[in-house]
């Protein structure tokens, strides 16, 4: 099936704010470099919505959905502030005492976790590694709580390259598909392969720290959550957020406004518990009809010696 970027560099391909930030290789959700090759935000399979798939998409609003999360698990009024702005404060006697710390990407201070004894570390990469680590501190300066927040889109099949290079540099993109259209696809084997192993991983080891008192978040676009909830049975329990629960949170792309762009859109929230989780993926409900394997190879082999004397008649 055809794609066709929805967006680039932060806006329509083609529009005077995508040219521009494609000069400068620019991400205007971060106001840093664009990190991906190709600059798109956001992709189009068919006639379906856009599915964001680069997780700086989901940064806009200075990171709202970081600061929601920590309004859920804190309280009050939050700001959220890296480890470089808490210390200049504190050093300037200048808390308001609604700082929530982040470590993690754009923030700096990303923290690495130590790999488990007789493992090597190559053996668990980026089943440790927790995206974002909101922090709060007591008026004494130690650590009250902290939440954990793994940002998640989904990976691409294929390749949009030449389109992204044509609107680039300001040209229309024709190709033998048609105009706009590129052969590109989302790539849903990621979410059995490496997400949900991956997450199941993540929460079971975050139960175990008492200050982790919500769980571990999950944020990703509500495409990629259907097809997690899919690959699962479709029926997860809804629990109280408490250690051991993965909260799923979940946005899209809203309607195209007058000027062409697009604002992401809250969808839907779920909580429930990493065994939920880990039991569902391990024994999947939504199985094929039992007997169908068996169906398969005796119909394939009646085709075959069909087939054959066919041939020898003739």
């Amino acid at each position: 099936m055809s794609s066709r970027i929805a967006e680039l560099y932060g806006s329509p391909p083609l529009s005077p704010e995508s040219v521009a930030n494609a000069a400068k290789h620019q991400c205007p959700f971060v106001a840093e470099p664009c990190f991906k090759k190709h600059g798109a935000c956001s992709l189009q399979v068919g006639d379906a919505d856009p599915v964001i798939i680069c997780p700086n998409r989901l940064y806009a609003e200075k990171f709202a959905v970081l600061l929601d999360v920590a309004k859920q698990v804190f309280g009050g009024k939050c700001e959220l502030v890296s480890p470089h702005e808490n210390e200049n404060r504190r050093v300037a006697n200048a808390h308001t005492g609604d700082e929530v710390i982040v470590f993690g990407k754009y923030f700096g201070g990303e923290l690495g976790i130590p790999s488990p004894p007789g493992l090597e570390k190559a053996e668990t990469k980026g089943s440790f590694y927790i995206d974002y680590l909101l922090a709060k501190f007591d008026t004494s300066g130690e650590l009250a709580a902290f939440a954990a927040v793994e940002v998640q889109t989904i990976d691409t099949t294929n390749s949009y390259a030449d389109a992204a290079a044509s609107y680039t540099q300001g040209v229309p993109y024709v190709s033998k598909y048609g105009p706009d259209l590129t052969k590109a696809g989302l790539n849903w084997e990621n979410v059995s392969k490496r997400i949900l192993p991956q997450l199941i991983y993540k929460g079971h080891a975050l139960r175990r720290e008492p200050l982790c008192i919500k769980g571990l978040f999950f944020i990703l676009p509500h495409a990629v959550f259907l097809k997690i909830k899919r690959r699962l049975g479709g029926k997860l329990q809804d629990y109280p957020q408490s250690a051991g629960t993965i909260t799923f949170r979940t946005y899209d792309l809203g309607p195209v406004a007058p000027d062409g762009k697009r604002s992401l859109v809250f969808r839907e929230t779920l909580t429930t518990t990493v065994d939920q989780i880990a039991y569902a993926f391990v024994s999947p409900q939504n199985l094929p009809e039992a007997g169908v394997y068996q169906a398969v190879i005796s119909d394939a082999v009646k085709k075959l010696a069909k087939k054959k004397k066919t041939s020898k008649q003739g």
